[in-house]
């Protein structure tokens, strides 16, 4: 399906994505009758890098076009899902590495700026954001089935709600991306009020409430019996006529649309520059959400939130939540922020720019004290 444009996306000005694969590095893809798409960056905890982003598009093609393939199960491997976005100086291949993997030092030597590598970069993240998971993903001809296990952060929440069905372990933790281009999936099935509570609170949630609230079809005690389960249901599905698949799918998603799914944003470009920009937030409170988490998902307190809830429900908290507080308080998630903020590859003002960023940021927490 040939992506569409819309007035925040040229994809002509896209020369990054990759258009074929003789081998995958960041995915396994296991073809047949039920194919099998794993996330494979476990040291990162599957973090979605921009040429994650291009195999897996380019794997969902491959298992579309396959006519022994009948049902794509999506999961990742490791100890989870997907943590999210890969977020600028965490991973080798951070932002902005785009799909093509050049480096940002040799994106730099290529178009002279910072400015224009960052331009070019979230061009292509708002179409593998948008455009791609929203517009093609979920149009795929088979049937797909997101596997989920641990961590299912920002992008990992978006990647299992693309997928038709999402079967998950009861102790997976979700955390929600609320509002945004290509966020706006789980919304749809959700509740709005509960969607409200959850990204008001800030906090994660447990694979047993996601089931509860309908954001999840199917719920196992452990990784094991997920998986077992799963797959025997996908063979299940695959004894069905495949143009059944294809026919049940276009009902469903038209009915969807018709009550107004893909048309709510997308005839307001300005609202994707908004809100991915985040124009709409004072500039210090931008500065301090990177200062107390790292970026929007702000997982530190994601997980104190979570604790606080669970306890004032009179419920257990999950050990990945307690370990997670843990190391949380062990790292310095500022320094760690100033270091990708200060990369070699950057231009000096920009440098420049976090160091006063980085003491304004200080300064107002110390008047705070």
């Amino acid at each position: 399906m040939p992506a569409i444009e819309y007035k925040w996306y040229n994809i002509e000005d896209d020369k990054h994505t990759i258009k074929e694969y003789k081998e995958y590095k960041r995915i396994i893809y296991q073809p047949g009758r039920v194919a099998r798409i794993i996330l494979n960056r476990p040291q990162y905890y599957n973090a979605v890098s921009h040429p994650l982003f291009g195999e897996l598009d380019d794997a969902l093609d491959r298992a579309a076009a396959d006519p022994k393939c009948r049902v794509i199960v999506l999961s990742g491997a490791g100890p989870h899902f997907c943590s999210g976005d890969d977020a600028i100086g965490l991973t080798p291949e951070s932002a902005p590495v785009m799909a093509d993997a050049k480096s940002p030092e040799e994106l730099m030597k290529i178009y002279g700026s910072e400015k224009e590598v960052w331009r070019l970069y979230n061009n292509q993240h708002q179409y593998y954001l948008s455009n791609v998971h929203e517009m093609k993903w979920r149009n795929n001809p088979k049937a797909t089935i997101a596997m989920v296990h641990g961590y299912a952060v920002y992008m990992g929440w978006v990647l299992a709600h693309t997928t038709d069905l999402c079967f998950a372990t009861e102790d997976s933790l979700w955390l929600y991306p609320g509002a945004g281009p290509g966020h706006t999936m789980g919304t749809w099935i959700m509740n709005p009020r509960k969607a409200l509570e959850i990204n008001f609170e800030h906090r994660f949630v447990l694979g047993r409430e996601m089931y509860e609230v309908g954001n999840v079809n199917r719920v196992f005690p452990d990784y094991e019996t997920l998986e077992r389960e799963t797959l025997a249901y996908a063979e299940r599905v695959a004894e069905n006529v495949p143009t059944m698949i294809r026919v049940m799918k276009k009902a469903i998603y038209s009915a969807r649309d018709a009550q107004g799914f893909m048309g709510w944003h997308w005839d307001q470009p300005s609202y994707h520059e908004y809100v991915y920009y985040q124009k709409d937030v004072p500039e210090e409170d931008r500065h301090a959400q990177r200062y107390e988490g790292r970026g929007m998902a702000r997982s530190p307190r994601a997980f104190a939130n979570t604790k606080i809830t669970l306890e004032s429900q009179g419920k257990e908290v999950p050990k990945a939540v307690l370990d997670a507080i843990a190391r949380a308080k062990a790292r310095d998630d500022k320094a760690v922020w100033q270091k990708a903020l200060k990369q070699e590859w950057r231009e000096k003002d920009r440098k420049e720019r976090a160091e006063v960023e980085a003491k304004a940021q200080a300064e107002k927490e110390g008047k705070k004290k």
